[in-house]
């Protein structure tokens, strides 16, 4: 019996090495594979800024293709990870992709939104707190503000931000693995589609209408209220009273979150 047991431990023994062996050589292939992405947004970078490129200066962030990009990941995968496993780990290549050309500043104001943030955009980019995230956007001593979904001063900062600052655009509501996160991301960024988007306006909030393609974001103290539409906003209260002091105002959209 003791032989037997030997036998069956030095064959455990020799499963495992082989396993971990595997799991070495994996390893090995994906950090290859990691250092030739870097590489490559290094050179989408110096593309970017070569001979005076149109695209110099243009923002690094680009949520829509990132969204697109992981959706499309978590749609190919066929093995046991959970989906939000997955956006957790590309969401630090890109981030360090990101880095690569440019580190994001990225401006909270609290511990609680840090968080959030840095568990989206990754621990290649730069944190600070201000009273005021959106004044630091407006200012250019931050690219992204993160704020709440339900603080309507903020909102109100963020579509004066809207107003002026053609390079800024509603980025992402977070955390992005979650049907209705408990933040908003605005600064600097790309405004393109992902495929699958919200449209986010501030319309009368008597108008909206009872439709579960319309979500309440935000009340305002104007009587106006912060939606989220689900799709285009076609889709949303063009019926929002009579265009006068009280018009339908457009901010922008964010990708919509994945379905987990």
């Amino acid at each position: 019996m003791p032989a037997d047991s030997d036998s069956a431990a030095a064959a455990l023994a020799d499963t495992l090495a082989a396993l971990r062996a595997r799991i070495d050589e994996a390893d090995s292939r994906m950090l290859a594979a990691i250092t030739e992405r870097m590489e490559i947004a290094r050179q989408v970078g110096a593309a970017k800024g070569a001979g005076g490129s149109a695209d110099a200066g243009a923002p690094v962030h680009r949520p829509g293709r990132e969204a697109a990009l992981i959706r499309a990941l978590i749609a190919r995968y066929d093995g046991t990870m959970a989906p939000a496993a997955i956006h957790a780990v590309w969401r630090e290549v890109i981030g360090a992709a990101i880095a690569v050309q440019r580190p994001l500043v990225v401006v909270t104001a609290d511990s609680a939104a840090e968080q959030a943030a840095r568990l989206h955009f990754g621990a290649s980019q730069r944190y600070a707190w201000a009273a005021s995230p959106i004044v630091d956007v407006a200012s250019g001593e931050a690219d992204i503000a993160l704020f709440p979904v339900r603080d309507g001063d903020a909102w109100t900062a963020a579509a004066d931000l809207l107003a002026v600052r053609p390079d800024c655009a509603l980025l992402w509501r977070l955390p992005f693995t979650a049907p209705a996160g408990g933040w908003i991301a605005v600064g600097r960024g790309a405004a393109e589609d992902s495929g699958d988007d919200l449209t986010v306006a501030i319309a009368p909030a008597d108008a909206v209408p009872d439709d579960p393609a319309v979500e309440t974001l935000c009340a305002l103290p104007d009587g106006r209220a912060v939606l989220a539409v689900d799709g285009e906003l076609a889709d949303a209260p063009e019926q929002a009273g009579p265009a006068d002091d009280r018009p339908v105002l457009q901010l922008g959209r964010f990708p919509a979150p994945l379905v987990m």
